[in-house]
């Protein structure tokens, strides 16, 4: 099994940086490789259809929304990318009153394709995104 885990300290209270993650829908607002977010259904349960900068489509499903710890997690469902078992989390947690600290993980089987180019995929997606976060929310 493949793992990735990227993260990034924000100068921005963690509970701001929450209300931006946990919603489920709006990652292509600050993921930029991700051009658009469509979603279908509430809560845990809920599947958003990502359309990548490339016209490539990704599905994903939301299996958990702790909002105590401050972390979510999803899973995909149909891609074009060889992995399996995909399981990613985004989470965030609170450094200081006025900083945090935003992980971003997952979990997957390679088929098809050499692991370590799938790791590579994904931690420069996660960096996009984080990066992208940062701009989005602490204006940095």
């Amino acid at each position: 099994m493949a793992s990735v885990d990227e993260h990034i300290e924000l100068s921005a209270p963690a509970d701001e940086v929450w209300r931006v993650v946990r919603d489920f829908g709006a990652i292509a607002e600050w993921t930029p490789p991700i051009a658009d977010a469509d979603v279908s259904g509430e809560g845990v349960g809920a599947e958003r259809t990502l359309t990548l900068a490339d016209g490539g489509q990704v599905v994903e499903r939301l299996e958990a929304l702790d909002e105590a710890a401050r972390t979510l997690r999803y899973s995909i469902v149909e891609s074009p990318l060889p992995v399996e078992h995909y399981e990613g989390t985004l989470s965030v947690r609170a450094v200081d009153a006025s900083t945090c600290e935003v992980t971003w993980a997952s979990t997957f089987d390679v088929d098809g394709a050499p692991p370590e180019e799938m790791t590579t995929v994904f931690a420069e997606l996660y960096a996009a995104g984080l990066s992208g976060l940062r701009s989005h929310v602490a204006g940095e």
